[in-house]
């Protein structure tokens, strides 16, 4: 591929993924599936593209582990799904310590049709929309499991004494509290604490309080857990359609969830390589989606390895690819 000079990086020239139209059959979001391998459908549509060193802004990446993706895409009357395979010798899905880096990938998107913005993320007025599916979402069954899939610490250590961890005085939401010490063998969840008498009222004399020790901790912490009260989908796996989050930016340092969470996504890891499956209707009603109406559009990708402690702008990049569909 030729190339050129952008930035310090190295950028391959754009490549061009077109999209196997199956009318109104299936698109499974299996990344395993027959229809994506080299004996089904798909089997002529796959396109490597090489990436690149992120060595735009700082922090700069100029050895990112990742050196190639391979590329598909599949679109029926109402949705297009694009499928990404590449090199990973290991899997880094569990990301509870601060010592943990995950595996991500993303696409991106301009959000105006027939305008290719910065493929910086955007600049200001020139909105991108941005899917970044999560390792460690994946394993947590994010859209499936909720808040009981998510891990914590006691996931990692098996022999962790629960309840170990800190907590904060006040409950963020204000309207749970406990004025009385949890019996024994009791869980930190709401529910179980009031069907054994355990006061659950409003926030109250703090003074009157007696220790509170949360036996479940991560699965089970209730209020106690301000991300989660303040509907954070890092910490409310229940607000988690997918593994892919659904995002927009206008340049760096602007990267916003979406309020819509309208992307699908799986991903599989065997044989020392992830497959991700990313999946979504063609046309949403969300302002801040990409909408595909006419032929084609531009697309970036980003893959980050978490065992190479890659993430924020610490990754793998192309520039501006087009997507035909």
């Amino acid at each position: 591929m030729a190339a050129f000079v952008l930035g310090g990086a190295m950028v391959s020239s754009a490549a061009t993924i077109e999209a196997l139209n199956v009318g109104k059959g299936n698109i499974p979001i299996d990344p395993t599936d027959p229809f994506w391998s080299a004996y089904g459908p798909t089997k002529e549509k796959g396109v490597v593209i090489d990436l690149d060193p992120q060595m735009i802004t700082n922090p700069m990446w100029p050895n990112p582990a990742t050196k190639w993706v391979n590329v598909k895409a599949a679109r029926n009357d109402k949705e297009i799904a694009i499928r990404l395979e590449w090199n990973d010798g290991v899997r880094d899905d569990i990301m509870v310590r601060s010592q943990h880096y995950k595996d991500q990938a993303a696409l991106m998107f301009p959000v105006k049709a027939g305008s290719e913005p910065p493929f910086t993320m955007g600049s200001e007025g020139e909105r991108v929309n941005i899917w970044q599916w999560k390792a460690t979402w994946n394993k947590e069954g994010a859209g499936r499991a909720g808040n009981e899939g998510m891990q914590d610490l006691e996931d990692y250590y098996s022999d962790m004494a629960l309840g170990a961890g800190g907590y904060y005085m006040y409950e963020p939401d204000g309207n749970l509290a406990l004025k009385g010490a949890l019996k024994p063998g009791i869980s930190g969840s709401k529910d179980e604490r009031s069907n054994q008498g355990v006061h659950t009222g409003g926030a109250g004399d703090i003074v009157k309080r007696s220790t509170y020790v949360d036996l479940g901790m991560g699965k089970n912490e209730g209020v106690y857990n301000p991300g989660r009260a303040t509907h954070n989908i890092m910490s409310d796996a229940s607000m988690r359609r997918s593994p892919v989050e659904d995002l927009n930016a206008e340049g760096f340092s602007t990267l916003t969830t979406q309020a819509n969470q309208d992307v699908d996504g799986e991903g599989n890891w065997n044989n020392d390589r992830w497959a991700v499956v990313f999946k979504r209707p063609l046309k949403t009603e969300d302002a801040n989606d990409v909408q595909f109406n006419g032929n084609s559009t531009p697309m970036s990708i980003a893959i980050w390895n978490g065992a190479n402690k890659e993430r924020n702008g610490q990754k793998a990049i192309t520039a501006w690819n087009t997507l035909k569909y």
